[in-house]
Protein backbone atom coordinates (compact mmCIF):
# COMPACT_ATOMS: atom_id res chain seq x y z
CA UNK A 1 0.00 0.00 0.00
CA UNK A 2 1.46 3.42 -0.94
CA UNK A 3 2.56 5.58 1.98
CA UNK A 4 0.18 8.39 1.00
CA UNK A 5 -2.86 6.27 0.28
CA UNK A 6 -6.26 7.57 1.33
CA UNK A 7 -6.51 5.07 4.17
CA UNK A 8 -3.10 6.01 5.57
CA UNK A 9 -3.82 9.72 5.33
CA UNK A 10 -7.07 9.33 7.25
CA UNK A 11 -5.45 7.14 9.89
CA UNK A 12 -2.73 9.75 10.36
CA UNK A 13 -5.33 12.53 10.52
CA UNK A 14 -7.24 10.59 13.18
CA UNK A 15 -4.28 10.03 15.50
CA UNK A 16 -2.83 13.50 14.96
CA UNK A 17 -6.19 15.09 15.78
CA UNK A 18 -6.36 13.23 19.10
CA UNK A 19 -2.74 14.19 19.80
CA UNK A 20 -3.36 17.88 19.04
CA UNK A 21 -6.50 18.03 21.18
CA UNK A 22 -4.51 16.46 24.01
CA UNK A 23 -1.78 19.06 23.38
CA UNK A 24 -4.36 21.83 23.73
CA UNK A 25 -5.51 20.30 27.04
CA UNK A 26 -1.91 20.30 28.27
CA UNK A 27 -1.31 23.84 27.07
CA UNK A 28 -4.38 25.21 28.82
CA UNK A 29 -2.83 24.29 32.14
CA UNK A 30 0.92 24.52 31.60
CA UNK A 31 2.09 26.13 28.37
CA UNK A 32 0.51 28.68 25.96
CA UNK A 33 2.84 27.61 23.09
CA UNK A 34 1.19 24.18 23.20
CA UNK A 35 -2.17 25.88 22.69
CA UNK A 36 -0.88 27.70 19.59
CA UNK A 37 0.75 24.61 18.11
CA UNK A 38 -2.35 22.52 18.79
CA UNK A 39 -4.79 25.01 17.27
CA UNK A 40 -2.66 25.66 14.17
CA UNK A 41 -2.27 21.92 13.66
CA UNK A 42 -6.03 21.36 13.99
CA UNK A 43 -6.62 24.01 11.31
CA UNK A 44 -4.16 22.27 8.98
CA UNK A 45 -5.58 18.82 9.70
CA UNK A 46 -9.15 19.99 9.15
CA UNK A 47 -8.60 21.98 5.98
CA UNK A 48 -5.70 20.48 4.03
CA UNK A 49 -4.94 17.11 2.49
CA UNK A 50 -1.65 15.79 0.99
CA UNK A 51 -3.49 14.00 -1.86
CA UNK A 52 -6.30 16.39 -2.78
CA UNK A 53 -5.01 19.72 -1.53
CA UNK A 54 -8.29 20.47 0.25
CA UNK A 55 -9.51 17.85 2.72
CA UNK A 56 -12.32 15.83 1.04
CA UNK A 57 -14.12 15.40 4.39
CA UNK A 58 -14.12 19.16 4.84
CA UNK A 59 -15.61 19.63 1.36
CA UNK A 60 -18.33 17.12 2.16
CA UNK A 61 -19.26 18.43 5.62
CA UNK A 62 -18.73 22.18 5.40
CA UNK A 63 -22.10 22.87 3.77
CA UNK A 64 -23.74 20.94 6.61
CA UNK A 65 -21.79 23.08 9.08
CA UNK A 66 -23.07 26.26 7.42
CA UNK A 67 -26.60 25.08 8.20
CA UNK A 68 -25.71 24.60 11.85
CA UNK A 69 -26.79 27.30 14.32
CA UNK A 70 -23.67 26.46 16.31
CA UNK A 71 -21.47 27.65 13.44
CA UNK A 72 -23.14 31.06 13.30
CA UNK A 73 -23.43 31.43 17.07
CA UNK A 74 -19.67 31.07 17.55
CA UNK A 75 -18.41 32.86 14.43
CA UNK A 76 -20.71 35.83 15.03
CA UNK A 77 -18.65 36.64 18.12
CA UNK A 78 -15.65 37.15 15.85
CA UNK A 79 -17.55 38.91 13.09
CA UNK A 80 -18.82 41.39 15.70
CA UNK A 81 -15.21 42.36 16.34
CA UNK A 82 -14.49 42.78 12.62
CA UNK A 83 -17.55 44.99 12.13
CA UNK A 84 -16.11 47.47 14.65
CA UNK A 85 -12.96 48.11 12.62
CA UNK A 86 -14.24 51.48 11.39
CA UNK A 87 -14.21 52.90 14.93
CA UNK A 88 -10.67 51.83 15.73
CA UNK A 89 -8.10 54.28 17.06
CA UNK A 90 -5.95 51.94 19.15
CA UNK A 91 -4.77 49.64 16.35
CA UNK A 92 -2.35 47.72 18.56
CA UNK A 93 -5.13 46.60 20.89
CA UNK A 94 -7.53 45.92 18.02
CA UNK A 95 -5.09 43.68 16.12
CA UNK A 96 -4.35 41.86 19.37
CA UNK A 97 -8.11 41.19 19.74
CA UNK A 98 -8.23 39.90 16.15
CA UNK A 99 -5.37 37.50 16.85
CA UNK A 100 -6.60 36.27 20.22
CA UNK A 101 -10.14 35.60 18.98
CA UNK A 102 -9.19 33.81 15.73
CA UNK A 103 -10.33 30.41 17.12
CA UNK A 104 -13.92 31.75 17.20
CA UNK A 105 -13.75 31.96 13.41
CA UNK A 106 -11.22 29.30 12.44
CA UNK A 107 -12.32 26.32 14.53
CA UNK A 108 -16.01 26.24 13.47
CA UNK A 109 -14.84 26.50 9.84
CA UNK A 110 -12.23 23.70 9.91
CA UNK A 111 -13.85 21.39 12.47
CA UNK A 112 -16.04 19.66 9.83
CA UNK A 113 -12.83 18.31 8.24
CA UNK A 114 -11.66 16.59 11.42
CA UNK A 115 -12.57 12.98 12.23
CA UNK A 116 -15.97 12.39 13.83
CA UNK A 117 -15.17 10.62 17.07
CA UNK A 118 -17.17 7.62 18.23
CA UNK A 119 -18.53 7.32 21.76
CA UNK A 120 -15.44 5.39 22.85
CA UNK A 121 -13.05 7.98 21.43
CA UNK A 122 -14.90 10.93 22.93
CA UNK A 123 -14.88 9.08 26.24
CA UNK A 124 -11.10 8.76 25.95
CA UNK A 125 -10.77 12.50 25.54
CA UNK A 126 -13.19 13.38 28.33
CA UNK A 127 -11.84 10.80 30.75
CA UNK A 128 -8.22 11.55 29.91
CA UNK A 129 -8.77 15.24 30.49
CA UNK A 130 -10.53 14.61 33.81
CA UNK A 131 -7.72 12.34 35.05
CA UNK A 132 -5.07 14.82 33.90
CA UNK A 133 -6.70 17.71 35.75
CA UNK A 134 -7.22 15.53 38.83
CA UNK A 135 -3.52 14.65 38.85
CA UNK A 136 -2.53 18.32 38.68
CA UNK A 137 -5.09 19.16 41.38
CA UNK A 138 -3.64 16.49 43.68
CA UNK A 139 -0.19 18.08 43.24
CA UNK A 140 -1.67 21.49 44.10
CA UNK A 141 -3.28 20.03 47.24
CA UNK A 142 0.01 18.41 48.31
CA UNK A 143 1.71 21.80 47.98
CA UNK A 144 -1.12 23.36 50.01
CA UNK A 145 -0.69 20.84 52.81
CA UNK A 146 3.07 21.42 52.90
CA UNK A 147 2.67 25.22 53.03
CA UNK A 148 -0.65 25.42 54.85
CA UNK A 149 -0.15 28.54 56.99
CA UNK A 150 1.62 30.55 54.28
CA UNK A 151 -0.99 29.83 51.61
CA UNK A 152 -3.90 30.54 53.95
CA UNK A 153 -2.32 33.89 54.75
CA UNK A 154 -2.03 34.61 51.00
CA UNK A 155 -5.75 33.89 50.56
CA UNK A 156 -6.55 36.06 53.59
CA UNK A 157 -4.81 38.96 51.81
CA UNK A 158 -6.78 38.41 48.59
CA UNK A 159 -4.19 36.36 46.72
CA UNK A 160 -4.81 32.99 45.12
CA UNK A 161 -3.61 29.53 45.99
CA UNK A 162 -0.53 28.67 43.87
CA UNK A 163 -1.58 26.70 40.78
CA UNK A 164 -0.04 26.27 37.32
CA UNK A 165 -0.12 29.66 35.56
CA UNK A 166 -3.52 31.32 36.14
CA UNK A 167 -5.80 30.51 39.10
CA UNK A 168 -9.06 31.54 37.37
CA UNK A 169 -8.30 29.50 34.27
CA UNK A 170 -7.28 26.48 36.33
CA UNK A 171 -10.44 26.63 38.45
CA UNK A 172 -12.57 26.76 35.30
CA UNK A 173 -10.72 23.74 33.93
CA UNK A 174 -11.42 21.88 37.18
CA UNK A 175 -15.12 22.74 36.81
CA UNK A 176 -15.11 21.49 33.21
CA UNK A 177 -13.23 18.31 34.18
CA UNK A 178 -15.85 17.65 36.87
CA UNK A 179 -18.62 17.72 34.27
CA UNK A 180 -16.65 15.75 31.67
CA UNK A 181 -16.18 13.02 34.29
CA UNK A 182 -19.95 12.60 34.12
CA UNK A 183 -19.64 12.52 30.32
CA UNK A 184 -17.04 9.74 30.62
CA UNK A 185 -19.40 7.87 32.94
CA UNK A 186 -22.29 8.16 30.49
CA UNK A 187 -20.05 6.85 27.70
CA UNK A 188 -18.75 4.02 29.93
CA UNK A 189 -15.15 4.99 29.21
CA UNK A 190 -12.67 2.14 29.77
CA UNK A 191 -15.53 0.24 31.40
CA UNK A 192 -14.78 2.03 34.68
CA UNK A 193 -18.40 2.81 35.49
CA UNK A 194 -18.87 4.75 38.72
CA UNK A 195 -15.14 5.40 39.09
CA UNK A 196 -15.78 8.40 36.85
CA UNK A 197 -18.38 9.74 39.28
CA UNK A 198 -15.82 9.38 42.08
CA UNK A 199 -13.33 11.28 39.90
CA UNK A 200 -15.86 14.06 39.37
CA UNK A 201 -16.61 14.16 43.09
CA UNK A 202 -12.92 14.51 43.98
CA UNK A 203 -12.56 17.33 41.46
CA UNK A 204 -15.58 19.11 42.91
CA UNK A 205 -14.24 18.75 46.45
CA UNK A 206 -10.87 20.09 45.30
CA UNK A 207 -12.61 23.11 43.80
CA UNK A 208 -13.53 24.22 47.32
CA UNK A 209 -9.90 24.04 48.45
CA UNK A 210 -8.87 26.22 45.49
CA UNK A 211 -11.47 28.76 46.70
CA UNK A 212 -11.65 30.63 43.39
CA UNK A 213 -15.10 32.17 43.14
CA UNK A 214 -15.32 32.06 39.34
CA UNK A 215 -14.58 28.34 39.33
CA UNK A 216 -16.93 27.66 42.21
CA UNK A 217 -19.76 29.55 40.51
CA UNK A 218 -19.13 27.61 37.29
CA UNK A 219 -18.95 24.27 39.09
CA UNK A 220 -22.08 24.82 41.16
CA UNK A 221 -23.99 26.26 38.21
CA UNK A 222 -22.88 23.50 35.86
CA UNK A 223 -23.74 20.73 38.32
CA UNK A 224 -27.10 22.35 39.08
CA UNK A 225 -27.96 22.50 35.37
CA UNK A 226 -26.71 18.93 34.92
CA UNK A 227 -28.96 17.68 37.73
CA UNK A 228 -31.99 19.40 36.21
CA UNK A 229 -31.16 18.24 32.67
CA UNK A 230 -30.72 14.63 33.78
CA UNK A 231 -34.07 14.77 35.59
CA UNK A 232 -35.69 16.18 32.44
CA UNK A 233 -34.07 13.44 30.35
CA UNK A 234 -35.38 10.70 32.63
CA UNK A 235 -38.71 12.29 33.43
CA UNK A 236 -38.17 11.89 37.19
CA UNK A 237 -37.85 15.07 39.22
CA UNK A 238 -37.57 14.03 42.86
CA UNK A 239 -33.85 13.09 42.61
CA UNK A 240 -33.19 16.56 41.17
CA UNK A 241 -34.93 18.22 44.13
CA UNK A 242 -32.84 16.18 46.57
CA UNK A 243 -29.69 16.89 44.59
CA UNK A 244 -30.29 20.64 44.46
CA UNK A 245 -31.01 20.78 48.20
CA UNK A 246 -27.78 18.94 48.86
CA UNK A 247 -25.92 21.25 46.47
CA UNK A 248 -27.28 24.30 48.29
CA UNK A 249 -26.10 22.90 51.64
CA UNK A 250 -22.56 22.16 50.47
CA UNK A 251 -21.18 25.73 50.82
CA UNK A 252 -22.15 25.67 54.50
CA UNK A 253 -20.30 22.38 55.00
CA UNK A 254 -17.33 23.71 53.03
CA UNK A 255 -17.20 26.88 55.13
CA UNK A 256 -16.91 24.78 58.29
CA UNK A 257 -14.59 22.08 56.92
CA UNK A 258 -12.32 23.74 54.33
CA UNK A 259 -9.92 26.39 55.71
CA UNK A 260 -9.09 28.02 52.38
CA UNK A 261 -12.78 28.28 51.45
CA UNK A 262 -13.57 29.85 54.83
CA UNK A 263 -10.69 32.31 54.48
CA UNK A 264 -11.83 33.37 51.00
CA UNK A 265 -15.43 33.91 52.14
CA UNK A 266 -14.24 35.99 55.09
CA UNK A 267 -12.04 38.06 52.79
CA UNK A 268 -14.91 38.75 50.38
CA UNK A 269 -17.28 39.56 53.21
CA UNK A 270 -14.84 42.06 54.72
CA UNK A 271 -14.17 43.78 51.42
CA UNK A 272 -17.79 44.07 50.35
CA UNK A 273 -19.51 44.84 53.65
CA UNK A 274 -17.05 45.92 56.33
CA UNK A 275 -14.08 47.67 54.74
CA UNK A 276 -13.94 51.46 55.17
CA UNK A 277 -12.17 52.83 52.06
CA UNK A 278 -11.18 55.94 53.99
CA UNK A 279 -9.16 53.82 56.41
CA UNK A 280 -8.14 50.84 54.30
CA UNK A 281 -6.84 51.99 50.92
CA UNK A 282 -5.48 48.62 49.78
CA UNK A 283 -6.08 47.42 46.22
CA UNK A 284 -8.88 44.87 46.62
CA UNK A 285 -9.96 42.63 43.77
CA UNK A 286 -13.72 42.86 44.35
CA UNK A 287 -13.65 46.64 44.58
CA UNK A 288 -11.77 46.85 41.29
CA UNK A 289 -14.19 44.45 39.63
CA UNK A 290 -17.25 46.40 40.72
CA UNK A 291 -15.64 49.66 39.61
CA UNK A 292 -14.87 48.13 36.22
CA UNK A 293 -18.52 47.12 35.81
CA UNK A 294 -19.76 50.57 36.79
CA UNK A 295 -17.38 52.34 34.43
CA UNK A 296 -18.13 49.87 31.63
CA UNK A 297 -21.84 50.61 31.91
CA UNK A 298 -21.06 54.32 31.89
CA UNK A 299 -19.12 53.87 28.64
CA UNK A 300 -22.16 52.14 27.15
CA UNK A 301 -24.49 54.90 28.36
CA UNK A 302 -22.27 57.46 26.64
CA UNK A 303 -22.17 55.41 23.39
CA UNK A 304 -25.43 53.40 23.49
CA UNK A 305 -25.89 52.21 19.90
CA UNK A 306 -22.48 51.15 18.57
CA UNK A 307 -20.27 51.53 21.64
CA UNK A 308 -16.87 53.14 21.89
CA UNK A 309 -15.43 50.56 19.47
CA UNK A 310 -14.05 47.13 20.49
CA UNK A 311 -10.55 48.27 19.61
CA UNK A 312 -10.81 51.36 21.81
CA UNK A 313 -12.22 49.77 24.96
CA UNK A 314 -8.92 49.39 26.81
CA UNK A 315 -7.81 52.98 26.34
CA UNK A 316 -11.27 54.27 27.28
CA UNK A 317 -11.34 52.20 30.48
CA UNK A 318 -7.79 53.27 31.37
CA UNK A 319 -8.79 56.93 31.01
CA UNK A 320 -11.87 56.51 33.21
CA UNK A 321 -9.98 54.56 35.87
CA UNK A 322 -7.37 57.35 35.93
CA UNK A 323 -10.15 59.82 36.73
CA UNK A 324 -11.90 57.92 39.52
CA UNK A 325 -8.99 55.87 40.95
CA UNK A 326 -5.71 57.66 40.18
CA UNK A 327 -2.74 55.35 40.39
CA UNK A 328 -4.82 52.16 40.07
CA UNK A 329 -4.29 50.07 36.95
CA UNK A 330 -7.29 50.21 34.63
CA UNK A 331 -9.41 47.12 34.08
CA UNK A 332 -11.81 46.12 31.35
CA UNK A 333 -15.32 45.36 32.63
CA UNK A 334 -15.29 42.05 34.48
CA UNK A 335 -18.27 40.83 32.51
CA UNK A 336 -18.17 39.71 28.88
CA UNK A 337 -21.62 41.12 28.16
CA UNK A 338 -20.84 44.52 29.68
CA UNK A 339 -17.62 44.56 27.64
CA UNK A 340 -19.69 43.87 24.52
CA UNK A 341 -22.09 46.70 25.39
CA UNK A 342 -19.26 49.15 26.08
CA UNK A 343 -17.23 48.15 23.01
CA UNK A 344 -19.97 47.54 20.44
CA UNK A 345 -23.07 49.12 21.98
CA UNK A 346 -26.54 47.64 22.04
CA UNK A 347 -25.73 45.74 18.83
CA UNK A 348 -22.76 44.05 20.48
CA UNK A 349 -24.70 43.21 23.62
CA UNK A 350 -27.56 41.64 21.67
CA UNK A 351 -25.24 39.64 19.39
CA UNK A 352 -23.19 38.33 22.33
CA UNK A 353 -26.20 37.42 24.44
CA UNK A 354 -27.99 35.98 21.40
CA UNK A 355 -24.98 33.81 20.58
CA UNK A 356 -24.95 32.33 24.07
CA UNK A 357 -28.71 31.76 24.02
CA UNK A 358 -28.48 29.95 20.69
CA UNK A 359 -25.67 27.75 22.03
CA UNK A 360 -27.80 26.95 25.07
CA UNK A 361 -30.87 26.27 22.94
CA UNK A 362 -28.86 23.65 21.01
CA UNK A 363 -28.44 21.68 24.22
CA UNK A 364 -32.10 22.04 25.12
CA UNK A 365 -33.29 21.06 21.64
CA UNK A 366 -31.21 17.88 21.51
CA UNK A 367 -31.49 17.08 25.25
CA UNK A 368 -27.75 17.06 25.90
CA UNK A 369 -27.26 17.28 29.70
CA UNK A 370 -23.45 17.38 29.79
CA UNK A 371 -23.29 19.88 26.94
CA UNK A 372 -25.79 22.15 28.76
CA UNK A 373 -23.72 21.91 31.93
CA UNK A 374 -20.51 22.84 30.07
CA UNK A 375 -22.34 25.72 28.38
CA UNK A 376 -23.48 26.91 31.81
CA UNK A 377 -19.88 27.07 33.05
CA UNK A 378 -18.94 29.39 30.20
CA UNK A 379 -22.08 31.50 30.54
CA UNK A 380 -21.52 32.02 34.26
CA UNK A 381 -17.82 32.67 33.69
CA UNK A 382 -18.71 35.41 31.22
CA UNK A 383 -20.91 37.04 33.86
CA UNK A 384 -17.93 37.56 36.18
CA UNK A 385 -14.92 37.60 33.82
CA UNK A 386 -13.80 38.64 30.35
CA UNK A 387 -13.53 34.98 29.40
CA UNK A 388 -13.47 35.61 25.64
CA UNK A 389 -10.77 38.29 25.86
CA UNK A 390 -7.89 35.84 26.49
CA UNK A 391 -6.45 33.20 24.17
CA UNK A 392 -6.93 30.49 26.80
CA UNK A 393 -10.55 31.51 27.43
CA UNK A 394 -11.40 31.55 23.73
CA UNK A 395 -9.69 28.18 23.24
CA UNK A 396 -11.59 26.59 26.14
CA UNK A 397 -14.87 28.01 24.90
CA UNK A 398 -14.47 26.73 21.33
CA UNK A 399 -12.76 23.37 21.88
CA UNK A 400 -14.94 22.11 24.73
CA UNK A 401 -18.25 23.21 23.23
CA UNK A 402 -17.40 21.76 19.81
CA UNK A 403 -16.18 18.49 21.31
CA UNK A 404 -19.09 17.95 23.68
CA UNK A 405 -21.68 18.99 21.09
CA UNK A 406 -20.32 16.55 18.50
CA UNK A 407 -20.32 19.41 15.95
CA UNK A 408 -21.17 19.21 13.11
CA UNK A 409 -24.00 16.73 13.61
CA UNK A 410 -23.64 14.12 10.85
CA UNK A 411 -26.62 13.69 8.56
CA UNK A 412 -28.47 10.38 8.42
CA UNK A 413 -26.93 9.70 5.02
CA UNK A 414 -23.35 10.25 6.17
CA UNK A 415 -21.05 7.26 6.47
CA UNK A 416 -19.67 8.48 9.79
CA UNK A 417 -20.96 6.94 13.03
CA UNK A 418 -23.74 8.75 14.88
CA UNK A 419 -22.81 11.19 17.63
CA UNK A 420 -24.12 10.04 20.99
CA UNK A 421 -26.01 12.64 22.97
CA UNK A 422 -24.33 13.96 26.10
Amino acid sequence: MPLFSRDNVEIARYYLTILMVAGVFFGLIFSPPFISVGLISLVILGLLDPLKGINPRWRQNFVMALRSPMFWAITSLYLLLVVGIWQTEDWGYFTERLRIKVPLLALPIVWPGLPVFSARERGWLFGGFALFVLGVLVAVMVNYSLNFAEINDMIRRGQAMPVPRNHIRFSLLVALATLLSVGAFRLNTFGWGKIWLVTGGLLFIGQHFLAVRSGLAGAYGGIGVLVLALAWERGTWWPAVVGLIGLAALPVVAYVAVPSFQTKINYARYELFHRNPAEDKGDYSDGGRLTSLRLGLEVWQDHPLVGVGPGNLLQEMDARFAEVLPGVEGKRPHNQFVSALAGSGLLGGLVTLGSFLVLGWIGVRHKKPVYLAVWSVFFLSCLVENTLETSAGVTMFCVFLLLVAGYPRPSLEASTPPVEEL
